[in-house]
């Protein structure tokens, strides 16, 4: 075994599972993309475009083509911040609210599902292993 195989393996996995939430989640009118964007708008309603883009280490024009397809299905709205209109806050809907219960049993139940066969230990290792490969990714993004 090599690091290409290794390296393929993983970016195979996360077709695999982007795929296999979207197909599930498409009852929802959701995708991976927009079903992380509100999970974050959940847990901090009210933060500009530019934090949200941050805390979802996406690009902004990524996030505003995701944020434009939430606004027109009804799950959120962005609302200009008074003195500086180019600035706009992103809120979840009557609608999302709703429906983030769904939302939050469906992605839970594909973790449980992902990892049930998991022992604790190899979860951790899991964990610590994909930590170590996001602090070498930020650190080549630091030298490019």
């Amino acid at each position: 075994m090599d690091d290409r195989m290794v390296l393929n393996s993983i970016i195979f996995l996360n077709r695999r599972l982007r795929k296999a939430f979207d197909s599930r989640a498409s009852a929802m009118g959701l995708t991976f993309a927009r079903a992380q964007a509100l999970l974050q708008i959940a847990r901090t309603e009210g933060s500009s475009q530019t934090e949200l883009a941050e805390a979802l280490k996406i690009e902004t024009p990524t996030l505003n083509r995701t944020l434009d397809s939430l606004e027109q299905t009804g799950f959120i709205e962005r609302r200009a911040v008074e003195g500086d209109r180019r600035v706009r806050r992103v809120f979840l809907t009557d609608l999302s609210k709703d429906k983030a219960k769904d939302i939050l049993e469906y992605t839970n139940t594909l973790r449980h599902e992902l990892f049930h066969d998991l022992s604790d230990g190899e979860f951790e290792q899991l964990y610590e292993l994909v930590s170590r490969l996001h602090v070498n990714l930020d650190d080549m993004a630091k030298n490019a």
